[in-house]
């Protein structure tokens, strides 16, 4: 029997692989020097088939023979191919070979809302239970890195045994992407999109961004757009000297902050970096601090 498996993700093929097979698993690969050797060594060995699932990668350019795929007419053998193998599907029909195709989802989203989709499925395959309202935040910080989040998942759901997690839970234990979004989080930030802004938080302070970065980027962001609303000329504007797109983007800020706001926000903000270059404030009270921005 033949488990035919298309896709590109790494992460989910090899999941798929775990949770269908469940003899001991050995994995070959058409690239290695000693391909054919380790082949007839596993496929003359009394355990493949009963004991051992023959897994076989980096097919997609090798026309596998006849007398290859006759190994597996009484055996179970994993063919992981990126595209579906049209023609290989024809070659085991007429070998009268048992197969079934699976295609995995190769985890790319041109949309936040795609991957929220994608994941309401998994979690409800998996088992996982998370607060719905937090899917839509998780979906948008994790679109470029979705096998991340996936994988953190996993650990966590193992970590409760099934049971539901709670939000400060998965703030707590969940490893954030690697790659700094801050800009995104800024914005979460000026939309006073509480829990968006609370997760990039979070994530931008996991993966090393100081605190004091963090304040000085959302001090100089409220400034410059208070700036643009007091200039009374493009000259003015140029002043500035911001990218003419960056300029573009704060400027749909000004309209959505009165001068009132935007001076109350740079004075708190101002206040919070004073209190913690001169140690009144703990790291951890910071992140309070900067919510409480939000909620005035």
């Amino acid at each position: 029997m033949i488990l035919i498996l298309v896709g590109e993700n790494d992460f989910l093929i090899k999941e798929k692989i775990d949770s269908l097979i469940k003899e001991e698993k050995f994995y070959l690969s058409f690239k290695d020097k000693d391909f054919k050797e380790n082949f007839k060594r596993i496929a003359n060995s009394r355990l493949f088939g009963n004991e051992v699932c023959l897994i076989i990668k980096d097919i997609d350019k090798v026309e596998l023979s006849e007398d290859f795929l006759n190994h597996f007419k009484n055996k179970k053998g994993v063919f992981i191919y990126q595209k579906k193998p049209e023609t290989l599907i024809k070659k085991i029909k007429n070998l009268k070979i048992h197969y079934e195709i699976i295609e995995v989802h190769n985890l790319k989203f041109k949309k936040p809302q795609e991957f929220e989709e994608f994941l309401e499925e998994y979690l409800k395959e998996n088992k996982i239970k998370l607060p719905q309202t937090i899917l839509s935040s998780l979906s948008k910080i994790f679109i470029t890195n979705p096998a991340i989040l996936l994988n953190e998942l996993k650990k966590i759901k193992f970590y409760k045994q099934n049971e539901p997690i709670t939000k400060e839970e998965l703030l707590n234990l969940i490893k954030w992407p690697t790659d700094s979004r801050i800009f995104e989080m800024i914005d979460d930030f000026l939309e006073r999109k509480k829990a968006d802004f609370i997760l990039r938080l979070n994530r931008e302070i996991s993966i090393g961004t100081k605190i004091e970065q963090i304040i000085g980027f959302l001090y100089k962001t409220l400034l410059r757009i208070f700036l643009l609303q007091k200039a009374k000329s493009i000259k003015d504007e140029e002043k500035l000297g911001l990218n003419y797109f960056y300029k573009q983007r704060l400027k749909n800020y000004t309209k959505k902050f009165n001068e009132e706001e935007i001076k109350k926000i740079i004075n708190n903000l101002a206040e919070i970096d004073r209190k913690y270059k001169k140690f009144l404030l703990k790291e951890e009270d910071i992140y309070y601090e900067i919510l409480k921005i939000l909620e005035k």
